[in-house]
């Protein structure tokens, strides 16, 4: 079986979904720009899976969710301009 792909591209309205959508997709793949993650997913049933979760984190009235299936070949004629990559931090607080 050959692994699944997606890039992801969110617009989620409220902060704490945001950051639940934000970190449950970080555990898949890099996150590439701000509302923007490639995944990789070990196959078919993973993937139903996944997305049957990503639908759970979301409120459908409120937020957009596009995933966009990569494929090999569309992998391979990527395009990207710059070497700018996102840093993923976690901010705390010392008290």
């Amino acid at each position: 079986m050959s692994r699944i792909r997606y890039l992801i591209a969110y617009d989620i309205a409220d902060d704490d979904r945001r950051a639940d959508v934000s970190m449950f997709l970080s555990g898949y793949g890099p996150r590439v720009q701000l509302s923007v993650f490639e995944v990789e997913l070990p196959d078919i049933d993973a993937a139903a899976a996944f997305r049957e979760h990503l639908r759970d984190l979301i409120d459908p009235d409120d937020d957009q969710v596009r995933l966009y299936r990569l494929t090999p070949e569309l992998l391979n004629q990527r395009i990207i301009y710059g070497r700018r990559t996102i840093e993923e931090r976690v901010d705390f607080w010392i008290v």
